[in-house]
């Protein structure tokens, strides 16, 4: 097509594109003739421009902030804590999703069950079934201790509660799959300044921290010092043992005592000591302690109008302490004879010895101190060249008048209530020092 061809045909589709208005805009002139028409300040206009997109960008740049905030509490923020008291004592921190944020070992233990392990970001029953199976190699957790606490500390109430029931189950699912059944206590934290100064100086969990202060609660004889290095499995046989219970705490399982003699062999150590047949003896009690730095058993029963009281080495046997109240009107049955002298045997539990029949001082109508002494060193099994640290007073207990003696011998410490009239020993105690 030639230029003056292709000139006409542009001309052609310009016109019909834009239609012929001049007639219109003349009119529309008309009408405006004699208008003020402002002008618009460019200038003023691009400054505003600017401004607003300045506003705009720090609006976008602060939401950006805040998106990003949340997304990293999200993931980074931990929203509760979870912790796995054995022996190894070990921490976790826990987003909202459930992810693990953290986990800090609280003892050495702790890190040697962490070893070279990298839990962040695993959701947390991966982590929790990763670290008892680490315990499970390491011997913590076994058929001899085979006790583990696990405790939840949060904000949301409801959730933590949620979060301790689904890890209890998957523990207790996760130990009984094994050749023995485990214990699993679980529970909720309730922060205290107190639990949490606890914790820190004793370098526990506040878990642990916590069990142990409602156990010391339960027995004022106990005190925090002294249950705090103990594992978890000597804490639940100490807070199940008996009539007592650890309140707050949900219990699966039993505590092994696979460790220990066991009760049934305590028993006939002390019915072997007292003398006296098992047929014989009532009201018998029996529960699991820590007292004289170890785990013992405690027994009491009585028998032929006397009370009896053991406390029994729960792993050795030995018998640390026993008491005998022979304030019944039968005469006791004459205990073991055949004891070395405590003197000499210093590692062995004295027995003592029969007891020689005492006679009435007729001008003071009592035996008088010398007998008294002579009836408590020969129930003892000891010789007065032996002891050290004699005592005796005369006074009144039970509305009978007794003489009370004191003496030690080797490593024990005996004390004596003999009726002050006949003789007759109402009540011993001899104790490991």
């Amino acid at each position: 097509m030639k230029n003056d061809k292709i000139e006409r045909s542009v001309k052609r589709a310009f016109v019909n594109a834009a239609p012929y208005q001049l007639d219109k805009v003349t009119e529309k002139c008309k009408e405006q003739k004699g208008k003020v028409i402002p002008l618009e300040n460019k200038q003023a206009k691009k400054s505003i421009n600017k401004t607003f997109a300045r506003i705009a960008a720090a609006a976008a740049a602060l939401l950006l902030m805040i998106m990003c905030s949340y997304a990293y509490g999200e993931r980074y923020g931990v929203a509760s804590t979870v912790a796995l008291d054995v022996n190894p004592s070990i921490e976790i921190g826990v987003n909202k999703g459930e992810k693990v944020v953290y986990v800090t070992p609280k003892n050495e233990d702790g890190k040697k069950v962490i070893g070279d392990m990298k839990l962040e970001g695993s959701d947390i029953k991966v982590a929790v079934n990763a670290l008892i199976g680490s315990m499970l190699r390491e011997g913590y957790i076994s058929e001899m201790a085979n006790s583990i606490l696990i405790s939840v500390n949060g904000d949301d109430a409801e959730k933590n509660a949620a979060m301790q029931s689904a890890l209890s189950a998957e523990v207790t699912d996760m130990l009984n799959t094994g050749s023995f059944q485990g214990a699993v206590l679980s529970q909720t934290i309730t922060s205290d300044p107190e639990t949490k100064r606890l914790a820190e100086e004793y370098g526990i969990t506040e878990g642990k921290a916590q069990l142990i202060r409602q156990i010391t609660e339960n027995n004022a004889a106990h005190t925090f010092e002294e249950l705090a290095g103990l594992s978890v499995n000597e804490l639940n046989l100490i807070g199940e043992s008996g009539t007592k219970s650890i309140a707050n705490v949900t219990s699966a399982g039993t505590a092994s005592e696979r460790a220990y003699i066991g009760e049934a062999e305590a028993k006939r150590i002390a019915l072997a000591h007292a003398g006296v047949n098992e047929g014989d003896i009532y009201d018998y009690e029996f529960e699991m302690d820590y007292e004289h730095g170890a785990m013992i058993y405690e027994l009491e029963f009585d028998c032929a109008g006397s009370e009896y009281e053991y406390d029994i080495n729960a792993k050795t046997g030995e018998i640390i302490k026993f008491e005998a109240d022979r304030r019944g009107s039968v005469s006791p049955s004459p205990a073991p004879t055949d004891a070395p002298d405590a003197a000499t045997a210093p590692a062995s539990t004295p027995t003592p010895s029969s007891t020689p029949k005492p006679t009435a001082n007729a001008e003071s109508g009592y035996i008088g101190e010398s007998k008294a002494k002579q009836i408590a060193l020969a129930h003892a099994g000891v010789s007065e060249g032996s002891i050290r640290e004699f005592e005796c007073e005369l006074d009144r207990e039970d509305g009978i008048m007794v003489y009370e003696i004191d003496f030690e011998c080797g490593n024990y410490e005996y004390e004596y209530e003999i009726n002050a009239a006949t003789g007759e020993i109402v009540k011993y105690d001899i104790e490991d020092e």
